[in-house]
């Protein structure tokens, strides 16, 4: 299952790998593809994954994470 999340703040290759590592430690994310460029991720889920801890890894990582 895919998803796809908003991501303010970045600018660099090295946001992006911030981003993956927080989002991949997240059990059920099998693989977080970041793109600043795009300011988003785009998640391989393994199960359906609480969009709160989903922010949470966004902001533990130190961004924003958008809702739509």
């Amino acid at each position: 299952m895919k998803k796809t999340i908003q991501i303010e703040g970045m600018s660099c290759k090295h946001c992006e790998a911030r981003v993956k590592k927080e989002l991949e430690k997240i059990e059920g994310v099998e693989r977080a593809e970041v793109s600043a460029e795009k300011k988003n991720a785009v998640l391989t889920l393994a199960k359906d994954i609480e969009e709160d801890l989903l922010r949470k890894a966004v902001e533990e990582a130190g961004y924003e994470y958008i809702r739509k």
